[in-house]
């Protein structure tokens, strides 16, 4: 049984990974593409860089939901103190091992940068060290980060007894929707830090990105859709909820609309006409599509009861 501290624990998670692996995947260009510093790359750094610090704070804050959740800490400690290859339980330990690799890489990068102090070590050799640690910090940080993106979806689509969420493109989805609320999170940053020379400018240039992502997910979510539709009962009852049903309103207002059909018509105008309050009110609406989705697809959801053989409502 699930609850809203599910949805916001799936929501924080995957927007938190997504800006991560956004701000990651620019920074680790940069450094190995020299030639890329005069590009496209160079241009969105100042908005995604943000993501190397939003990305572990929200990934954290996802964490205090499912420990709600679950209700008392100690069940949240078992997940660690039970050895277990439960997806559940590795994702817990992702979450915290991408926390310490993402914080402990911005704390070397910070001291290497400041790492012209006289000492015994050699201070060339010692930001050498410092660089490295921070580069394989940042790598992990990166690797973990795209496991926290993909598990809750795989996670959800591993049980039968759930037929509603039971296929495969509920990570596609996941992975879609972590993706494009991630760069709105970056957005909705970069909007509160106008003043940051290059700041405009790189959203600006990300526009393009943001609509193909948005795009992306209104894609899963058709093909997600049209699957449950053809399939048997309870997950085409799931999808008719969803479209015809009591969520309605919530899946065409919340999902479709606020979440994809105005951020992506935000994208398409603004590069026309550049208007950084209307960027920043699309991926706010992204970031509600966001939130919306994981609700109603977990309310939509039905599970099996396998004792009683009979069908139960997943949200509680």
């Amino acid at each position: 049984m699930v609850s809203i501290y599910i949805a916001l624990y799936l929501f924080l998670a995957g927007a938190g990974g997504g800006s991560f692996l956004l701000g990651s995947v620019v920074d680790l260009v940069l450094r190995f593409r020299p030639q890329a510093a005069r590009g496209w790359f160079a241009r969105v750094s100042p908005v995604t860089d943000a993501g190397l610090v939003l990305g572990p704070v929200l990934v954290v804050a996802s964490a205090i939901f499912l420990v709600l959740d679950l209700g008392v800490p100690e069940k949240a400690f078992y997940l660690f103190l039970v050895s277990s290859q439960s997806l559940l339980s590795l994702g817990a330990w992702a979450i915290l091992l991408f926390a310490v690799a993402a914080f402990g890489a911005l704390v070397l990068g910070f001291v290497a940068g400041d790492s012209g102090d006289e000492g015994e070590v050699d201070p060339s050799a010692r930001r050498v060290i410092l660089r490295v640690a921070e580069l394989g910090c940042s790598l992990m940080a990166t690797g973990l980060a795209l496991f926290v993106v993909v598990y809750s979806g795989v996670f959800l689509a591993l049980y039968p007894s759930l037929p509603l969420l039971h296929t495969p493109w509920v990570p596609v989805l996941f992975v879609a929707s972590a993706l494009a609320t991630g760069l709105a999170s970056l957005m909705v940053v970069a909007f509160f830090r106008q003043p940051v020379p290059g700041m405009v400018e790189g959203a600006r240039a990300l526009l393009g990105l943001d609509a193909v992502l948005v795009a992306l997910e209104a894609v899963a979510l058709t093909v997600f859709l049209v699957v449950s539709l053809v399939s048997g009962f309870p997950a085409r009852e799931g999808a008719l909820l969803l479209l015809a049903g009591t969520l309605a309103p919530a899946f065409w207002g919340g999902v479709v609309v606020l979440g994809l059909v105005a951020p992506f018509s935000v994208d398409v105008v603004c590069r026309a006409l550049p208007s950084f309050s209307a960027v920043a009110l699309g991926a706010a609406g992204t970031l509600l599509g966001g939130l919306f989705l994981r609700v109603v697809l977990l309310m939509a959801t039905q599970r099996f009861n396998l004792a009683f053989m009979s069908v139960l409502p997943f949200w509680t």
